[in-house]
């Protein structure tokens, strides 16, 4: 009976052998993989990033009650995010600790379609409709709206001041000032060049940085950034630390507009402006970066918008499995949105922000 009972025993004890080596043999490959996955970088794109700092310190968050879009803009006790539709603004507190909603009283015949952005400036909030092309200034205090028709298509814009912006047409695109309320004091860019396709070659993003009075624009889909003054005047060609200078763009011509045949990959994309500075996110992996670091943050590379000095890179991590797909900098306090999540995170280890 014991030589029975010692078999049984040993019989019962086989299958726990099995799976516990089955379960070490599987911690064991994950393990190598992820070694292997953050020590190998195979792809070189011969650059190198200097990181500021591999963590951002989070200081609060708030949820929304539904997906908010970006930033609007902040007054000293206040910031504004569009909401999920042309009609939604919400306000908090620059430390996110109230959260107000407004709900724009704009009529049925002046409604905009989802191709819209929204800019705060002072008591006003301008929502800019691309597509039919104008304007509408709402004010915040006593809620009346005034309706402004413009003479060009446009695919992106910045406010400048009062009733006054940058645009860039998407026809023979070019940067022009305008003034809703003047429509004589129109100046128009001396540097665009027509390149007979449309906007999207030359696609990227619209910055004015109230610091340093300078209007800046990002390309998408190639090397670096341009800065202009408040009168169209060109002071900076910059290029960025990738080395990838142009991706090709197949555009199609479709009677009297364009259209991306296949669209390209990108090489930057969210971008912000603050204290003289823009903010980056690179769509290209560094040399001396870890593939695993890349892939799961957004990565920023900060410049100089006065020299386009290249002065450091950082990563903002994702939110619930989740990476940020707009970011906004004010003083020294980054907000990433994350679909109804805003995130603060605290900046203060970069030296001049």
């Amino acid at each position: 009976m014991p030589v029975v009972r010692s078999l049984f025993i040993m019989n019962n004890k086989k299958p726990a052998l099995i799976l516990l080596t089955l379960l070490f043999s599987a911690f064991a490959i994950i393990t190598l993989l992820a070694f292997l996955a953050k020590t190998t970088n195979d792809k070189k794109n011969g650059f190198k990033r200097k990181l500021l700092t591999t963590v951002l310190k989070t200081q609060k968050q708030l949820t929304f009650p539904s997906a908010i879009g970006e930033i609007i803009g902040s007054e000293a006790e206040a910031i504004y995010f569009q909401g999920s539709t042309p009609y939604l603004v919400h306000q908090t507190s620059p430390a996110l600790d109230a959260l107000k909603t407004i709900t724009l009283p704009i009529a049925p015949i002046l409604r905009t379609n989802s191709n819209i952005r929204m800019l705060l400036n002072g008591r006003h909030i301008y929502i800019s409709n691309r597509n039919l092309p104008g304007m509408l200034d709402y004010h915040l205090d006593s809620g009346t709206i005034a309706s402004y028709k413009l003479e060009k298509f446009y695919g992106k814009e910045t406010n400048l001041a009062k009733d006054q912006f940058i645009i860039r047409t998407t026809k023979d695109p070019a940067f022009i000032k305008i003034n809703l309320k003047n429509k004589h004091s129109t100046i128009e860019d001396r540097f665009s060049e027509s390149n007979g396709a449309g906007a999207f070659a030359t696609d990227g993003s619209l910055y004015y940085d109230s610091t340093t009075h300078l209007v800046c624009y990002t390309y998408f889909y190639q090397n670096g950034f341009i800065c202009m003054d408040t009168n169209l005047n060109l002071k900076l060609t910059a290029r960025t630390i990738d080395t990838l200078t142009r991706r090709e763009v197949k555009v199609a011509h479709v009677g009297s507009s364009y259209t991306m045949q296949q669209p390209p990959r990108f090489v930057n994309t969210l971008g912000a402006v603050a204290a003289g500075n823009l903010f980056l996110q690179s769509m290209l992996q560094a040399d001396n970066e870890y593939p695993l670091d890349f892939t799961e943050n957004t990565v920023i590379d900060i410049y100089g918008l006065i020299d386009g000095s290249y002065k450091g890179s950082f990563y903002i991590p994702p939110y619930k499995g989740k990476k940020t797909y707009q970011f906004h900098v004010i003083d020294k306090t980054l907000y990433a949105i994350y679909g109804k999540t805003v995130v603060m995170y605290d900046l203060g280890f970069i030296p001049d922000l």
